[in-house]
């Protein structure tokens, strides 16, 4: 099984959210982190970020990774080098398939899950010509957990992102509000969006491995999430 973490655009949040939900329902193995296409690993690099935050966590290396902090398309211009979708897919499966390999913690395929990461928004372009990453969510379907911040001008962007996301049959598990708690923004999205607002998650200050874990215990306390990443207990 799979989740997808996905967001209204660049620097919302879904590396944060993506080590809440580790933190959260990865502790005992059966989660792994994989994040496809990343860009600006000059500066800094998302995988290591779960890292720090979620000691021990299982990480998968990127497929494409490009220094400078732009869309996918143009980072891998400026290197010389191109997003093939197709290696995505089946790099997609290869990892999934070594995951039924028996591991540490004696875990199998049928009991492990994947959180995906995106970049950037979902109609961001991998590469000159196409395709966009919401091309890349209908071949990895999964259902898709939206990312957005709480504050002025998100209704428009996780509306438009909901949309989009519809438009193409893909499932949604719901929307993660990033930032101070907002409730009219909150009560908008889910009526508008016809869509549950899993959670809203404040700035965590400082950032780090022990204020992530505090958070995660807070972290979708129903557990709405949990049996997309096949949990079934709550955790």
């Amino acid at each position: 099984m799979s989740l997808w973490v996905v967001a209204t655009g660049t620097e919302v949040g879904k590396t944060v959210i993506s080590a809440l939900l580790m933190a959260r329902y990865g502790g005992d193995g059966r989660v792994t982190y994989w994040k496809p296409v990343a860009s600006g690993a000059r500066d800094e690099r998302d995988s290591e970020t779960v890292a720090e935050l979620c000691p021990g966590a299982k990480i998968l290396p990127e497929s494409y990774l490009f220094d400078q902090p732009l869309s996918p398309h143009l980072a891998a211009r400026l290197e010389g080098r191109s997003v093939d979708p197709n290696r995505l897919v089946a790099d997609h499966a290869a990892h999934r398939m070594s995951l039924s390999d028996a591991s540490s913690t004696g875990v199998s395929l049928a009991n492990t899950s994947m959180v995906i990461e995106g970049v950037g928004g979902v109609l961001v372009p991998l590469r000159d010509g196409g395709p966009l990453l919401i091309d890349l969510l209908v071949d990895i379907p999964a259902p898709c957990l939206v990312v957005a911040h709480s504050t002025l001008g998100t209704i428009n962007h996780t509306l438009l992102t909901l949309e989009a996301l519809r438009q193409r049959h893909l499932p949604l598990a719901g929307v993660v509000l990033n930032g101070p708690p907002n409730a009219e923004n909150r009560k908008a999205i889910e009526s508008f969006g016809a869509v549950e607002v899993i959670d809203e998650v404040d700035l965590l200050e400082p950032l780090d491995a022990n204020t992530l874990r505090q958070a995660a215990q807070r972290f979708d306390r129903a557990a709405r999430l949990a049996p997309l990443l096949g949990i079934r207990e709550n955790r």
